[in-house]
């Protein structure tokens, strides 16, 4: 297989050069996002765009669900992979396939016995996340086979149809509806133009014990993204649903002004994690455990702290007036940064460590989407999306305390074994031969 042989020549530790290529394409389109819902605010109104934000907001989570760990999944294992790198691509092909249609027959049922109150926005919302998951999992895959280039142009083709997309709504008048269908329509080919070169780097029949193993890491490494997005879209659903519901706008520019920060974070770390989760099979995982377990219980603490303080501060500054409410509320999301990146860091050397580590960060990031959903119940009738944000930063700290809870006993009783032999290289699913 042609594909997986360049893949395994690839070096996995990006140069600077490469580096620099690949995240300016996805910071490019997450400032075009971002610049385009600022026009497309100008040009339709607060009305219509409130509409079309509570949509694209609350459909957030159905972006994760389509790809449900299998980029991250497909950059750890491929990597590890000696002679199931074509069968690993196979696999993870067929779960995103089923995954996007299981969502899209499930939003046109939904539609069809339940038609959404957003109306034909809110189903077209949700079929264009529904894509833009299964389009991050086709990319992925190609990175994993050392294939920069098709990353570098899917993302340029993205920001080239939110542009033109928001100059037919400035200039023609399309409405959200017709928005979101043309960026849908474009998302929708995309990924019909990976497909094909990723077949032929695909190889069938694939053995069960390389099924099982990608499917089971695929969903635990899922489980923080998911986490993360499903306590976004339900935290948007409270906020329309409360007496604040005109501040969805401000929360939904606050989500795409803070992607930029916060998806050009996560997308470094994607692009060294091959390097990374090589790296870590050489180390002792104990040794490993135990350094980033210590920092797990002061980081809640610090962060719930530091959580309420900012949030006393933001609630002052919007009380005062001395700023515009969206600036406040993006005020807030930047105070609490520092907490998104430390627990995001945390999060990342825990599911690439072993096995335990990755179900204890995953186990910890349901409990911390309980807490913000739960938190967001409390804040967000009372503080609107102030009180969103700040549910946001509580889950993480929600998160960083499970963790600590389910490894803080074993690691700190656990000595690291002192190896007899020099650590076996990886192979196939990273077991040593």
């Amino acid at each position: 297989m042609p594909g997986a042989a360049a893949g395994a020549r690839t070096s996995w530790r990006p140069d600077s050069r490469r580096l620099a290529s690949l995240l300016a394409g996805r910071t490019a389109f997450r400032l075009t996002l971002l610049g385009a819902n600022t026009a497309l605010l100008a040009s339709w109104g607060q009305g219509p765009y409130e509409r079309y934000a509570a949509a694209m907001g609350t459909a957030q989570v159905l972006t994760t669900v389509t790809s449900l760990g299998i980029e991250k999944s497909a950059l750890k294992l491929v990597p590890r992979a000696r002679r199931t790198g074509p069968q690993l691509i196979t696999v993870f092909l067929a779960c995103a396939g089923v995954l996007t249609a299981a969502v899209v027959l499930w939003l046109a049922g939904s539609a069809l016995l339940n038609p959404p109150r957003g109306g034909a926005v809110a189903v077209l919302a949700g079929l264009y996340m529904a894509l833009l998951g299964l389009n991050t999992v086709l990319v992925g895959l190609c990175r994993a086979l050392g294939r920069d280039r098709a990353d570098i142009a899917n993302f340029t083709a993205l920001s080239l149809l939110v542009v033109t997309g928001t100059g037919g709504a400035t200039l023609l008048g399309w409405g959200p509806e017709g928005f979101t269908g043309w960026i849908l329509g474009g998302t929708a080919l995309l990924n019909l133009v990976h497909v094909p070169a990723l077949a032929r780097a695909a190889a069938r029949p694939v053995r069960r014990g390389t099924a099982v193993p990608a499917v089971s890491t695929s969903a635990l490494m899922a489980c923080g993204d998911v986490a993360a997005a499903g306590a976004v879209s339900l935290l948007f659903a409270l906020l329309g649903a409360s007496r604040h519901h005109e501040q969805t706008g401000h929360l939904y520019l606050m989500v795409l002004a803070s992607s930029v920060l916060l998806n050009g974070f996560g997308y470094v770390l994607r692009l060294f994690q091959p390097h990374v989760s090589l790296t870590l099979r050489s180390l002792d995982a104990t040794a490993l455990d135990r350094r980033v377990v210590r920092r797990l219980l002061p980081l809640a603490v610090a962060g719930a702290a530091w959580t309420a303080a900012a949030l006393l501060l933001a609630r002052f500054a919007q009380g005062s007036g001395l700023l515009p409410p969206p600036v406040v509320v993006l005020l807030l999301y930047v105070l609490c940064t520092p907490l998104f990146f430390a627990m995001g860091s945390l999060n990342y050397l825990l599911e690439n460590a072993c096995a335990r580590t990755l179900r204890a960060t995953a186990a910890g990031a349901a409990a911390g989407l309980v807490c913000a959903v739960l938190t967001g119940v409390f804040l967000v009738p009372v503080l609107g999306a102030l009180g969103a944000v700040g549910a946001l930063a509580a889950g993480e700290a929600a998160h960083a305390l499970a963790a600590w809870l389910l490894l803080g006993r074993s690691s700190l009783t656990r000595r690291p074994p002192v190896p007899a032999v020099p650590a076996a290289a990886p192979t196939d699913l990273g077991v040593p031969r």
